[in-house]
């Protein structure tokens, strides 16, 4: 007879390595230097949506993380309790895929999380809520900076190659000369 513990714990493992199969998490995919999020759910439904990551100081870490916990109504103690909804969090340090009303999305801007409109947002955390989420952030902020200094100097070359308005020079003043020899005269 088999007794009541190694039953519990028979049926215990069963459910852990049948609850879902291999590879039924969603794909999280972060490209910091194109500032896009890509979800891909186990039935193979894609999106791709634009971020906010962290801005120079604050940049968001590349890596393969899990989900460490989800907030649907999360509020940043850190940040004034700044409104974060959907919250997926990441990191050890706190760093998650949220909600954001803020506008800008498409370049670095927060303090490290990954931000989404909120829409987007709440889409992602039900997925994530029902299938379990594998997230992978690569490109770097290096990358990223390197894309944004190669925008500003072809915005810079393109400045300069811009055809520009000249103005006629003002001619030179030049004391009137009234035809008495005054300019060989000296009084002293």
């Amino acid at each position: 007879m088999v007794s009541v513990p190694r039953l519990f714990a028979a049926l215990a493992a069963a459910v852990l390595f049948t609850a879902a199969p291999a590879g039924a998490a969603v794909r999280v995919r972060i490209d910091l230097a194109a500032q896009r999020l890509e979800a891909v759910t186990p039935q193979g439904e894609t999106v791709n949506w634009k971020i906010s990551s962290g801005r120079r100081g604050y940049e968001t870490p590349t890596g393969n993380y899990g989900v460490m916990r989800m907030e649907a109504d999360h509020h940043s103690d850190e940040y004034d309790q700044a409104p974060m909804p959907y919250a997926i969090f990441f990191s050890p340090r706190g760093l998650a895929i949220h909600g954001s009303y803020e506008r800008g999305l498409g370049r670095p801007l927060s303090h490290g999380c990954v931000r989404l409109a909120v829409p987007n947002a709440r889409q992602l955390f039900d997925w994530v809520e029902k299938h379990g989420a594998t997230i992978e952030i690569t490109g770097g902020a290096r990358r990223a900076a390197g894309r944004q200094e190669a925008e500003r100097q072809e915005a810079e070359r393109q400045e300069a190659e811009r055809p520009r308005m000249t103005r006629r020079p003002r001619p030179v003043y030049e004391e009137p000369s009234f035809g008495f020899g005054m300019e060989s005269y000296s009084p002293y």
